[in-house]
């Protein structure tokens, strides 16, 4: 009896310790895959795919706070590492960063740690690492499991040192919060469809799901105390409330939308702003582009569960050529940037971007503002926006384009109570992501 009971204890203990294993390696590859250049996007989805929800979750847990904090999980890493470790064998780095990410941070048991790691070994194709990554999780473990934390922001905070620059150069002593904020987890906000559902009816919907949410500065803007699933939400497939933050529904509200207006929009993928647009007003003829084909499908899909329409139209918004004699009331150009105000959805941000990248980023946003701004009717309004706190993408850049255009007069953000015509939200500000407005007119 005991000697069956023993035996069915260690054949759960083995498939335990190999699904453990398998996890802890598609989370090793993802960041690896990341560190090879690939986007969390991309990769998560690839090496996820054939795991049930829970384990997806657990591995998208350990590749986001890995990844958060992967400069300071480094520098311990470091202390721990006779030798550095050959790039050709970059995963088993990445595997004992991880590792290090639930012992510290997750306070995942030691022994499920230590043996699922040592085992992810094989499914990542560097067993013959197996003893050094157990040699150092082992002694990591003796010298009491704690991070090395340092004075110094780049490293304590986990960013690359020419955006830590340009962050400290702009915002000097906000500098540490935006880091802070930067690497906390994003929290889940809704915009509810008025013409579906009040605001207060939907929050007490939630409720009944013992989901707990709250108003917030933003009509229709609800806050979630936790993030949920989608599918978890009260009619959601019905089209009554889409996941949107509160910083983005800010950008539809400003272009001050009537009945009947002609509206392009300009980026419009994932379709989050395209759908508020039409949200706004009645009778709305809206043109929704994006360069991708495949990201304006991600468009047609939220329009088909929200019930809406609008052209789409696949095509670069740095050529609007097609439109010809064609010109809009209002439009919206929320233009591809640097995304270094959503870092903390999109942690990769950090270790993809270039500071390169910035120059060539600022001049495909002029190349579009120049574009759009050429379709605007006269009295028209055109609302740039960007999910980056640089002001060479923002400030600067919208700057330079009121010199530029004569015809442009920048008009004050009554949301935000500023004479002013540009507005910059910096990461976690009314705890939403770091986002720049500007609302210009055609005179």
């Amino acid at each position: 009896m005991n000697k069956t009971f023993n035996k069915k204890k260690r054949d759960i203990k083995t498939i335990n310790d190999k699904l453990g294993a398998n996890t802890r390696a598609c989370a090793a590859l993802i960041v690896n895959a990341i560190e090879q250049g690939t986007s969390l996007t991309d990769a998560l989805p690839k090496f996820t795919d054939n795991l049930d929800a829970r384990d997806k979750a657990f591995v998208t847990e350990i590749v986001y706070g890995t990844l958060r904090h992967k400069r300071l999980l480094s520098a311990t890493l470091d202390r721990f590492l006779e030798k550095k470790i050959n790039e050709k064998f970059n995963v088993v780095r990445t595997l004992i960063l991880c590792a290090l990410y639930q012992l510290v941070y997750m306070r995942t048991p030691a022994h499920a740690v230590v043996s699922s790691t040592v085992s992810a070994c094989g499914i990542c194709k560097c067993k013959n690492f197996t003893s050094l990554v157990n040699a150092i999780l082992r002694n990591f473990l003796r010298s009491g499991a704690s991070i090395v934390h340092t004075d110094n922001l780049v490293v304590e905070h986990s960013f690359p040192q020419w955006l830590f620059d340009f962050l400290e150069k702009e915002y000097k002593k906000d500098v540490k919060d935006i880091l802070i904020k930067s690497n906390e987890k994003a929290p889940m906000f809704l915009r509810v469809r008025e013409n579906k559902i009040s605001e207060d009816d939907y929050i007490k919907e939630l409720q009944k799901h013992d989901i707990e949410a709250t108003k917030t500065s933003i009509k229709n803007a609800i806050l979630l105390d936790k993030a949920v699933a989608t599918d978890t939400l009260p009619f959601f497939n019905e089209g009554f409330v889409t996941v949107q933050d509160i910083s983005a529904q800010k950008a539809s509200l400003l272009l001050d939308l009537k009945d009947n207006m002609k509206v392009l929009d300009c980026c419009a993928a994932p379709g989050g702003k395209s759908a508020h647009i039409l949200d706004l007003a009645k009778n709305i003829e809206l043109t929704s582009l994006d360069v991708s084909k495949e990201r304006l499908k991600s468009i047609e899909d939220q329009f088909k569960r929200l019930s809406l329409n609008a052209n789409l139209i696949c095509q670069d918004a740095q050529d609007l050529s097609i439109f010809q004699d064609e010109s809009f009331d209002r439009i919206l150009v929320d233009a591809p940037c640097s995304g270094t105000g959503v870092i903390r959805r999109h942690p990769d941000i950090k270790w993809l971007r270039r500071k390169n990248d910035i120059s060539n980023l600022v001049q495909i946003q002029e190349k579009i503002l120049d574009a759009a701004f050429s379709k605007l009717k006269k009295n028209g309004i055109l609302v740039y926006t960007t999910c980056s706190i640089l002001p060479y993408e923002n400030r600067k850049q919208i700057e330079k384009f009121l010199e530029k255009h004569k015809d442009a007069k920048g008009m004050p953000l009554s949301l935000f109570n500023t004479d002013k015509c540009y507005y910059q939200l910096i990461t976690g500000e009314d705890n939403g992501d770091g986002f720049f407005y500007a609302k210009i007119m055609k005179i």
